[in-house]
């Protein structure tokens, strides 16, 4: 079944604040319509060229922790470890910044943060063991074969 058509007022509504940086999620709300007529008129009036021109005209507010997709700084690997952002090129794996702060100084290259219990997202101090990655290899030895590999 097809919507009606907006009335005149709306329709410059959803351009207005199209072209003041409003997302479409936010004009879907001010203006009372669904987010598929917000398209179906952006497309009418402005070509993708001119789309694209607004955006990055408004996109300053979007970056950071004003975007709607911030979620902090954090993300979590397919792995399951949890990654840390500490700028726009720098990022730590988060168990590896406890470690640190917990002894109070950078780990070395060789120095490997084991999570006990075996989840990767659990970074608690208590759960945390500083070890080398020789020792990794070991552990996983015995646990996969049973015993000591010479």
């Amino acid at each position: 079944m097809a919507q009606r058509p907006l009335d005149l007022r709306k329709v410059n509504q959803i351009y207005d604040l199209f072209e003041s940086g409003a997302m479409i999620s936010e004009i879907v709300q001010t203006v009372g319509t669904n987010r598929e007529s917000v398209r179906k008129y952006l497309l009418k009036r402005y070509t993708p060229k001119q789309k694209r021109a607004i955006v990055k005209k408004n996109i300053k507010w979007l970056k950071g922790k004003d975007s709607p997709n911030w979620k902090g700084g954090r993300e979590v690997t397919k792995d399951g470890y949890v990654v840390l952002w500490l700028s726009r090129y720098e990022k730590v794996m988060e168990h590896r910044r406890v470690m640190e702060k917990h002894l109070g100084r950078k780990l070395n290259r060789d120095e490997v943060v084991h999570h006990m219990n075996g989840n990767n997202a659990d970074n608690r101090i208590e759960n945390l063991e500083l070890t080398t990655l020789s020792e990794v290899i070991r552990r996983s030895n015995l646990k996969r074969y049973g015993k000591e590999l010479a």
